[in-house]
């Protein structure tokens, strides 16, 4: 968790105009941008994970759901009825 905050700090600090790395080669250019693909496919690989989580939480729930409406209903005593039939 720590490692995904200090990832996302970096970012913010790229993002921002002036704060981008100092490229004067093109092998520098070429470096930057594998180390950027390279935590593009960290990050696909993360929400692909994610998702399939989330997918497995979902089947869950709707399992979790569907056995509860299979129970029976309970039929709750209407106080009227019940006081009907004590007189």
């Amino acid at each position: 968790m720590a490692q995904r905050k200090s990832n996302s700090h970096k970012v913010e600090e790229q993002a921002q105009p002036g704060n981008g790395p100092n490229i004067d080669s093109p092998q520098q250019l070429n470096s930057e941008m594998a180390k950027a693909f390279q935590e593009l496919a960290q990050a696909e690989t993360t929400a692909s994970a994610l998702e399939a989580k989330l997918d497995g939480i979902h089947k869950h729930l709707d399992q979790l759901l569907a056995s509860f409406e299979e129970l029976p209903q309970s039929n709750p005593q209407n106080p009227s009825s019940s006081s009907s039939e004590s007189k």
